[in-house]
Parts: structure tokens; sequence; C-alpha cells
């Protein structure tokens, strides 16, 4: 890949007009700076399109700097103000830029999400924005030895190959980390080389698409003003019944990395300094500013998923949150993120989690908007209204009642005084009422809670199956091993097999078909194929044909020695009786012997925080009891954010070694007969397949077109 050269008969352009594009933490301002030669302290986040004008190489330049993407969403899930912010970006250097600059830092990992990502967002300005575009590599200085062209053949199987590609392989590469007047100026070059390739022209918008953006820009101003002029009645009509509370309780709702955390630091005016995933409820209290302030932290759930994917546990905690504060909080505090959008999907799971408390809880509840500093000059009722009708309901249901945070200025005590009369007002219009469970609920929750406690300490108790004593060379250690690790789609098996290795070979992606892999672990031959899942609830018989063959062939791929499987279970997800069917027929896909090879592996183990796996066990009830018991109660927790930790890789083997001394297999001779099995099935699948379409080609040389449902056809 070469950069462009040099043409003959080079356009001289007088100013310089380029647009700067890429994700958030690529270096766009950094760049900026840099081309301008602008010494300025750490760059902040741009929150709205910025123009800048100054000298380059001794060239007049205008610079627009952009609000960047998320790296790895797509324009989907970019909430609209900062799509139409991009747009409006061309309104900044009329008629167009003579240059498009795709920022991307190159000691980071891009993939070929980051890459679509990328695409999608530029192809807002118009398909044909390619043939204008330079993608700049930033913070090149991090190669070290590799230059950048090794880099962008080796990056992600040539995803940089074909990005770059799309812009006619120009690209160039800045250290921002130290001014350059060569590359400055080298780029500048560039930029004429390219107008000039293009006819000496600019790049142009289609002006239909300009215009219908400042003009939903427009109405969204219009309807944000009569927003907020609404809320602002709304309060007066309190003014006068104000509620002066000397003590305030609140509890904090909200998906996962909403900033629920972050905000229970703010309030108490503390710095952001390492925050973990709120597993369980955390309760703080403190004097602020006169007032005895008491905040609850629940767990988070997951953004767009239904409330029967969240963990037992976590709706118990969420519900154990109100016992935390009796007789009840003052305040629901529902989080949610600015920087991404909210559509019905979101809407759905927070309103299913919400449920959990009762309708009466949205009389209690404000909306409490985090990362308030992304939205710039804008302000957040523009944003309620360009958002669209999800967003404006759920505001609708919380009565208009709502407060921005800035993530940026946390210790800013004015915005926590002006939340805590948000709660007051609130307090006042529910006649001096705070959110109360009903008495009934109330004991319920606390009744099923010190159940759940007390036969998860009964379970301690319990042992996994053994016959150990009986079995020559128990507790062996073994030379050589081979795992294959089972499970539904997004349970984790990939990171599993990672951690088991120490490895990062198995990559990142979903797997498709089987991954083997082989390395050294502890002294020990270790073999670990990783197979493709299943879907977490869907029946055996809707599943695809080469789905099952393919786990079914992850037999053949093992060598002659002791193996065993892995079933893989994510900790932080609910388990009930459709995934345990679904679990139970793919095991059975191996025939009943399977199970007595078999180790549960529970994924996610950072998740349990203080928690013990009895707890959880107990928590999720009988369907995930059934797969322990088929497991003969072994199973093991391991923590894929913590890979480096070699202990729980090591107590893992020896439960597997153990395993098999009580299967009795650690000859090659016990592990062929599981081969020969398995192989003797897949050849049945397969054929039972030729046959079906053997009748479906027959069918289809009739005259009358028939079609044969084959989902139901599969081995038994």
């Amino acid at each position: 890949m070469i950069s462009v050269s040099a043409l003959s008969g080079v356009q001289f352009i007088a100013e310089f007009r380029i647009l700067l594009l890429g994700n958030k933490g690529a270096g766009k301002t950094s760049l900026a700076n840099m081309i301008l030669c602008r010494q300025t302290t750490s760059p902040k986040s741009t929150a709205q399109c910025t123009k800048i004008r100054g000298v380059a190489a001794g060239r007049l330049v205008t610079l627009v700097d952009n609000p960047g993407w998320w790296k790895n969403f797509l324009v989907d899930e970019t909430p609209e103000f900062q799509k139409q912010e991009l747009v409006l970006s061309m309104a900044h250097c009329p008629p167009g830029p003579h240059a498009v600059l795709l920022v991307i830092r190159v000691d980071v990992l891009y993939t070929e999400k980051n890459s679509r990502a990328a695409q999608q967002h530029l192809e807002l300005l118009g398909k044909d924005i390619w043939k204008h575009t330079i993608v700049v590599f930033t913070y090149s200085d991090r190669l070290q030895d590799q230059t950048v062209e090794q880099h962008v053949e080796s990056e992600g199987e040539a995803v940089l190959q074909r990005l770059v590609g799309k812009c006619g392989n120009r690209y160039h590469v800045f250290n921002i980390d130290r001014y350059s007047g060569t590359q400055v100026k080298e780029l500048l070059e560039m930029i004429e080389d390219m107008v000039s390739g293009n006819g000496g022209s600019c790049y142009e918008m289609d002006q239909t698409c300009l215009y219908e953006v400042k003009e939903m820009r427009r109405v969204v101003e219009e309807k944000a003003h009569k927003r907020k002029m609404m809320v602002q009645e709304q309060r007066d009509v309190h003014k006068g019944h104000n509620c002066s509370l000397s003590s305030i309780r609140m509890v904090l709702l909200g998906y996962r990395r909403s900033g629920k955390s972050s905000i229970r630091n703010n309030i108490f005016g503390r710095e952001n300094t390492g925050l973990k995933r709120t597993s369980q409820c955390v309760k703080t209290q403190s004097e602020v500013s006169g007032n005895v302030i008491t905040v609850v932290d629940t767990p988070g759930w997951w953004k767009t998923l239904a409330i029967r994917d969240t963990a037992e546990l976590d709706k118990q905690e969420i519900l154990r949150s109100i016992c935390l504060c009796p007789p009840g909080p003052h305040a629901l505090l529902l989080t949610l993120r600015l920087d991404m959008p909210f559509r019905d999907k979101e809407m759905n799971s927070l309103e299913e989690h919400m449920g959990l408390l009762g309708e009466r809880a949205w009389k209690h509840t404000i909306l409490l908007f985090t990362h308030g500093d992304l939205l710039g000059d804008l302000t957040v009722e523009q944003y309620i209204e360009s958002e669209g009708k999800d967003l404006k309901l759920l505001v609708a249901k919380c009565r208009n009642r709502y407060h921005v945070l800035n993530n940026k200025n946390l210790l800013d005590g004015g915005q926590v005084t002006e939340l805590f009369k948000k709660v007051e007002w609130m307090v006042a219009e529910n006649e001096g009422f705070y959110y109360e469970m009903h008495p009934r609920t109330y004991k319920e929750v606390r009744r099923k809670w010190r159940l759940m406690e007390k036969k998860s300490k009964m379970r301690l108790k319990v042992k996994p199956r053994r016959t150990i004593n009986s079995v020559k060379g128990a507790g062996q250690y073994l030379t050589e091993l081979s795992l294959i690790l089972l499970g539904y789609g997004e349970a984790g098996k990939t990171s599993a097999s990672n951690t088991i290795l120490g490895t990062t070979d198995f990559g990142f992606k979903r797997t498709s078909c089987c991954v083997k892999r082989t390395g050294e672990v502890e002294g020990r031959l270790l073999t670990v194929i990783d197979t493709p899942g299943w879907w977490k609830r869907l029946p055996i018989e809707e599943m695809p044909q080469f789905i099952k063959q393919e786990i079914l062939k992850s037999v053949s791929l093992i060598p002659p020695c002791p193996v065993s499987f892995l079933l893989v279970i994510r900790l932080d997800s609910s388990f009930q009786e459709e995934e345990r069917r679904a679990a139970k027929d793919h095991m059975d896909l191996f025939g009943d012997m399977a199970w007595n090879r078999t180790i549960v592996l529970f994924t996610c183990g950072d998740w349990l925080a203080d928690r013990s796996i009895q707890l959880y066990i107990e928590s999720e009830g009988e369907a995930l009891k059934w797969i322990l018991g088929k497991c003969g109660n072994r199973y093991h927790i391991l923590s894929n954010k913590n890979q480096r930790s070699s202990a729980q890789v090591t107590e893992l083997l020896k439960k597997i070694e153990e395993l098999v001394a009580e299967n009795k297999a650690c000859r090659s001779a016990g592990m062929w007969d599981l081969k020969e099995k398995t192989e003797n099935r897949t050849e049945n699948m397969q054929s039972k397949e030729r046959g079906l379409q053997r009748q479906t080609e027959d069918f289809d040389s009739d005259d009358d077109v028939f079609t044969i449902d084959t989902k139901y056809n599969i081995f038994k």
C-alpha cells in the first residue's frame, strides 16, 4: 500500500477547509491543535462542532472539529442530536470541505465493528464522501519499531487495509505528542493532490439533506422551549408549598454503566476512583449541606434485555434497596446516559424492571441524566425532543421531573443542591409522602431473602458426587488433557478458553465453528476446543443442523487423551426452564455418558462480589439445580476479568483431574468409545439430512410446489 504521490498540475488552494471526524478518544482535537500549532492543556471532549481558523505551514486553514461517536457503536446506537451535529458540520465550511480527515489512533485494536461504525457515520454525509477522505493515524510514536504499513497490514485481519482502500489508499501518519512542521506540510500537500485528483472540486453535500436536518433542529428548539416553560409552570404551582427536608433518602436505579456509582460519589463530593460494577446494594449516609443524606445504590440491569434475563439475585437486590432506607425513600433516581440513544427496547426493559416496585413508584421517580457535559450548548430539553417518542413517554411517566449531572464536574456542589431542591418539590407534590412498599410485599421480600440465605448455607454441605476413594490413581497429575467448552451464545466460552490457556488465540468474536488451540499450562499439554453456542432458549428442534453437527465435531478434534466437558453458564444472567431444556438437549447429543464427564463452569465470577455461589444457585431455582445434579454437583467459578490470576485455572484443572479419576478415563480407550459413538451420531444426522434433501428435490420436480419443514427431523 502506498500513499498518494504529488500530481502534475496541482491546484493551489488559497484557504484549506478541513473536516475532522472519528470516534471518541481518536485524537481529533489534539490533531486540530497540532495542525494550527496551538498550545493547549489536555483536550476536552468535543460536545458540538467547533470551527477554528489559523495558519498552518504558511497557509490559511479552517478546521471543523466534530463530536466523536463511541468506537463500538454503529450509527443506530448514536443519539439523534449527535448525528444531527455531524451533518450540520458541513454548514460551518461552505460550500464544503476540501478534505475529510478520518482520525484513527494506531495504538489500540481496531476491529471490523469499529470500521463499520466509522463507515456508517461518515456516510451520513453522503456516499461520495470517500473520494474526499484521508485516513490520519495518530499516536504513531507508540508503534515503536513497527512501521504504519506493517501495522495496517497486520491489524484485525486487514480491516484497516480495506478502510484505507475505500479512501483511495490515502493515509497520513501523525505524532500528535510533539509538533512537527514537516508532517503538517506533507498533510496539506496530500490534500492538494487529492483535490486535483477530484478535478479541483471540494466535497458538497446534498443540500436537501442538509436543509432537512436544519429544519429538524429548528423544530426541536421550538418544542424544547415549550417543554422548558411547561416544566417551570409545573414547579411554580408547588413553589409556595415547598417541603423542606432535614434528611433525604434516595435510591439509585438504572441499567449497567448508566453512571449510578458516579452519581453517588457526586452527591457526597467524592472523586471517582476505583469504581467497580455494583453487584449488591450499597448504602451510604452522610451530612451534605446541613442535611442527612442517605443514598442506596443498586445493581444495574442489561440496557435492552427483558427482566427474564436478569438474575434473580439482582431483582432481589432492587427490592431489598427499599428495605435499606426505612421507612422508605423520598426519591427513586432513575439514571440514563445522554450519550446513548433511548428507543423502544430500552423503554421496555426499563418499564419491566421498574415494575418490580409497582406502578406507584413512578410518583416518586426523578429521571437523572448523566454525562451532561456532552450536550455542550444544547439543553436537556433539546435532547429529549430530538430522541423521539419513547424518551418523551418516559419523561411523562416521571411527571416531567428530570435533572442533568455533568460528569466532568462531579465536585460542583451546585448541581447536587439543585437535585435536592427537585426532590423536595416532588415530595411537596406528593403531599409529603415518600415511596413506601406495601407491608405484605415488604414481608415477602425479607422472608424470601432469609429463606435463600438459609438454603445456601445448607447447600454448602452438599459435596460433589464422587467415587474417588474407590478409584485407583485418584487425583493423579495428568500430563495431557482435553477440554471441550459448550454453552449458549454469550455465555463466555471464548473468554473462558482464553483465560484457561492464558492467551488471546481464540480471539474475541462469536464462535461460528469449532476452534482448537493447544498450550502448556502448569506442565500439562492442554487442548481446548471452543464450540459454537446455541440460542439460549431455542429448542434444539429449531436449531440449524450445521450447528449441531459442528458441536458434535468437537469430539473428533481431540487427541487420544482424557477429555472433560465444561458447560458454560454466566452468573450475571438468569437460568430458567427453557435454558435448562436447551442445555439438556444439546448435551444429550453426546449421549448420557457425557454428563459424567461434565463440570459446570460459571463465568463472570466478579459479579458475585461478596455473595456465595450457593446463594446464586438457590435464588435461580430448580432449573439450575437440575443441571448441577446431572453434573454430580461439580462446578467452578471463573472471572474472565482477572485473566492473570492462575489460581482459578489451577483449581479448575485439579477438579478436572479428580473427575477423570472418577470416570476411570485416564486410558485413551475410554476416550475413543465416546469418540466413536459421537461420530456415529454425526453420520446419522448427515444421512438424515441427505435423505430429506433428496425428498425435497423429488417434490420440487413436481408441478405443485411443496416444501418440507425439516426442523423437527433430527436424530434422537
